[in-house]
């Protein structure tokens, strides 16, 4: 599976998210964009994989990659969008259940939160109303596929 793949998987058991995005496969948690299916008005998580740096041990043995990767929490207003930060960064009020501090030996990556900021966009160019975001920045690392 895809790092991408693996992310939405962890996001979908976290009970704090659901509760904000939807579950299954009609929740709103996509690679890179939404899909034209989903209400655009609806608090939605965009999961970006930005760069992966394969890592060697002093052998030459590969195995473990790192990845940025970039989270959107996205919301029509600023309370919405901050309360889907936290609920993708702590699972809710439970710290070291969300993706901050994500990862035990059971898990497909670990992650660590880098660093988080707020922003708004236009949900068009020629658009009255506005997306409020909040953008989480973590590095995971996760073993290559063979």
């Amino acid at each position: 599976m895809s790092l991408e793949g693996d992310i939405r998987t962890a996001l979908l058991a976290m009970d704090a998210v659901t509760a904000l995005v939807g579950t299954s496969h009609s929740a709103r948690i996509r690679p890179y964009m939404l899909d034209d299916r989903d209400d655009k008005t609806e608090e939605h998580i965009i999961v970006e994989v930005d760069e992966q740096r394969p890592q060697n041990t002093i052998e030459g043995t590969g195995g473990l990659t790192y990845a940025d990767v970039n989270i959107s929490c996205r919301a029509m207003t600023p309370t919405q969008a901050r309360a889907l930060a936290v609920a993708v960064k702590r699972n809710g009020t439970t710290p070291g259940t969300g993706l901050a501090g994500y990862g035990s030996s059971s898990t497909a990556f670990h992650s660590v939160l880098a660093g988080e900021a707020a922003s708004h966009t236009l949900c068009a160019e020629d658009s009255q109303r506005a997306w409020y975001t909040v953008e989480q920045s973590y590095v995971m690392s996760f073993a290559e596929s063979v």
